[in-house]
């Protein structure tokens, strides 16, 4: 997946991988991340996704504090443009709906932008700020507060 997106290099890759396996692991344990994976006729796994409940902040307009977010969709490439990732997402949606929630969300790449779209997944006006790679120390540092001047 990581290759797929344009990441580079297999240091950079493994590293991710291992945080990722640690932080998806923790959350399956809470049932804060449910994940679908979909198989091949011999077993083999060809496509998957999650659904994180992501802690947001109380608003009039959602109830509770969690909102589901659709996550790490992948398909091998073989597979695509066979079903495999609208299985999921409708799993996604279904799953979603079943549990009371009234919005589903998700940051689309490229490649699926067409399937998220097919099932009435709207663009939104988030923006974003790229602040840099941010250091090692800095990653794993408390976040400082300041009183404004």
């Amino acid at each position: 997946m990581w290759t797929d997106l344009g990441v580079k290099g297999e240091l950079v890759h493994d590293k991710a991988d291992r945080t990722y396996r640690r932080w998806v692991k923790s959350r399956l344990k809470t049932q804060r991340l449910i994940a679908w994976l979909i198989e091949d006729e011999k077993g083999a796994i060809v496509g998957g996704g999650c659904v994180w409940l992501q802690p947001v902040q109380p608003s009039p307009t959602r109830r509770g504090e969690l909102q589901p977010y659709l996550l790490s969709m992948y398909t091998e490439p073989e597979f695509r443009r066979r079903g495999v990732a609208s299985m999921i997402v409708g799993k996604a949606i279904d799953w979603s709906r079943r549990q009371d929630y009234s919005r589903l969300t998700l940051h689309a790449s490229e490649m699926g932008r067409s399937v998220y779209e097919k099932f009435g997944f709207k663009h939104t006006r988030e923006m974003r700020l790229d602040l840099g790679k941010p250091s090692l120390r800095s990653s794993r540092s408390k976040p400082s507060t300041s009183r404004g001047s």
